[in-house]
């Protein structure tokens, strides 16, 4: 099985690149960077890394040469509400890879997850006192990518993670304070990685918009089966 990713360079992609690598189901995994990844991950005999000038246009003869993928891990994003990566980036490659895959019709649904977050919001009127830019910004991603999926629904599905705050492998005096915040809050970035990753291999059953608790909890659960 083939998976694609993008953001494989942040905190959050590359623990995705690491669940995927280390998964006894997944033979290999395509990174779509702008520049190198380093040695010691490209390295990975399961490992092809693509390198793309211009996410917001993909070259046909590359999203043909991977057709075969079973889904894609999208971590690209912004803080600040960057429309380009937000929202252009992401769309640009549903667009255009869909209709790849249209060409192909015996094959089964492609699934595409998205990384998304606990504060995001879909309704482009209400107000929002706090971060209200990158929140609608990623909120209009997220109503976009369900609906695409919804009018494309024989070559395509949708999965959005929403995960609160995510405690990385270095935060050890935070590790306490978000289990004191409990599953509804905080996630820790393997549990993230396995479930994101589980989602692009299979998701049958998963709802399409999920938030943190079900993420924390298929995440155990996961890496219970699945120790790295």
């Amino acid at each position: 099985m083939k998976i694609l990713v993008v953001g494989a360079s942040g905190s959050i992609g590359g623990e995705v690149l690491i669940q995927c690598l280390a998964h006894p189901s997944i033979s290999s995994v395509v990174a779509f960077v702008r520049r190198d990844l380093p040695a010691d991950v490209s390295s990975n005999p399961k490992l092809e890394v693509v390198l793309i000038k211009d996410f917001a246009a993909w070259p046909e003869e590359v999203l043909q040469r991977h057709a075969d993928a079973a889904g894609m891990i999208w971590n690209m994003g912004s803080y600040s509400g960057d429309l380009a990566a937000d929202v252009e980036y992401p769309l640009a490659f549903i667009e255009s890879m869909a209709r790849v895959l249209e060409t192909k019709p015996s094959r089964p649904r492609f699934r595409c997850v998205h990384l998304s977050g606990k504060f995001v919001r879909q309704d482009q009127e209400k107000r929002l006192w706090l971060l209200e830019k990158p929140r609608k910004i990623k909120g209009l991603l997220e109503t976009r990518a369900l609906a695409f999926a919804e009018n494309h629904a024989a070559v395509w599905e949708t999965f959005i993670v929403k995960p609160g705050g995510v405690v990385t492998k270095n935060m050890v005096v935070l590790g306490p304070f978000a289990a004191m915040l409990g599953e509804n809050w905080c996630v820790r970035i393997q549990e993230l990685g396995a479930y994101m990753t589980y989602l692009a291999i299979n998701g049958e059953g998963e709802d399409h918009l999920i938030e943190n608790a079900r993420i924390v909890r298929k995440g155990r659960e996961l890496l219970d089966l699945n120790p790295s």
